[in-house]
């Protein structure tokens, strides 16, 4: 048996071992809040578990999941940043729990690795990789798995806060015709967030619900700020804030905030436009200028070359 069939073995072999054990009662004892929850029913509406909308996994996909689970709150403790991430998760508006967000990271990490593994075995039958190179590869493939996880949410918390910066400024002036048409604060985000979507329609609603079971909208407001974190909208909930504590007439806000916030974007724009205009001199300097250098002064060498014979 060569060396690399029994690193592959070995590996195959530890991992049956791994979720076996990840599936003992010794393993999986309930976790604190788990056995609270019968103790502290009172204080919640009673719930049928039947009724529940987790799902319950058939098949050989289901075998893996106390080993990954368990993979999962290690991953959590090493990391250790689970506020940061609740906050990252609410901003996304990902379905995804903290510990449901690590169980992908580890799955992703594990795909890397045998991914890493079975090319690794690929490539050294063709002699091209020693067994402890695969080994590296297989470490470091798990490690892009779970930084790619990552990576993948804060490209959907930024691309979440570039829409909603997008379609701010519209949505001010939306509330602002209909403020000025006599409608309510209330029913003006009301209107504007029933005809609209995406994600600032969505942040919207969510704030009106909360509303509606009797938190002030101001606060609900602030809430939804908080979860999403971008200074735009920050601006907006502070401005109506004020708005409604001090009394100032809330058209005025609103139309000095959408003005605020399209200079702002022209600002940017023109920031943008700045650092293209500069990577746009690197093809010139680096490609057209040399050309450029070579069509002039050929044909004088050339010449030159001519007369020199």
């Amino acid at each position: 048996m060569s060396a690399l069939r029994a690193i592959a073995v070995v590996l195959v072999g530890g991992l049956g071992v791994m979720v076996m054990a990840s599936a003992l009662p010794r393993f999986r004892r309930p976790r604190l809040g788990q056995r609270l929850t019968p103790y502290l029913g009172a204080l919640n509406p009673r719930r049928s578990n039947l009724l529940g909308n987790r799902a319950t996994r058939v098949g050989l996909g289901a075998v893996f999941d106390p080993f990954l689970s368990t993979m999962g709150e290690r991953l959590h403790q090493i990391m250790g940043d689970g506020a940061d991430l609740s906050e990252r998760l609410q901003a996304a508006a990902s379905p995804l729990d903290p510990s449901t967000f690590r169980v992908e990271q580890a799955t992703w990490g594990l795909v890397g690795v045998i991914g890493a593994v079975v090319f690794g075995a690929v490539a050294s039958s063709a002699g091209s990789m020693s067994p402890a190179m695969v080994l590296g590869l297989a470490a470091i493939a798990g490690v892009i798995g779970v930084v790619a996880r990552d990576r993948s949410l804060s490209k959907a918390v930024e691309g979440r806060r570039e829409d909603v910066r997008i379609a701010l400024p519209t949505v001010v002036d939306m509330v602002c015709l209909a403020v000025t048409a006599g409608e309510s604060l209330r029913g003006a985000l009301g209107m504007v967030a029933d005809s609209g979507g995406g994600p600032l329609s969505a942040e919207l609603r969510a704030a009106l619900r909360t509303a509606r079971i009797g938190t002030p909208l101001t606060t609900a407001l602030e809430a939804r700020a908080r979860a999403l974190g971008l200074p735009a909208f920050d601006r907006f909930v502070t401005a109506v804030a004020a708005a409604q504590e001090r009394g100032i007439p809330l058209a005025d806000a609103l139309r000095s905030i959408a003005f605020d916030l399209r200079e702002q974007d022209k600002r940017d724009l023109i920031e943008i436009a700045g650092k293209k205009q500069v990577s746009m001199l690197v093809p010139v300097v680096a490609l057209i200028l040399p050309v450029a250098i070579v069509f002039a002064f050929y044909p004088g060498i050339v010449a030159i070359r001519t007369l020199a014979r």
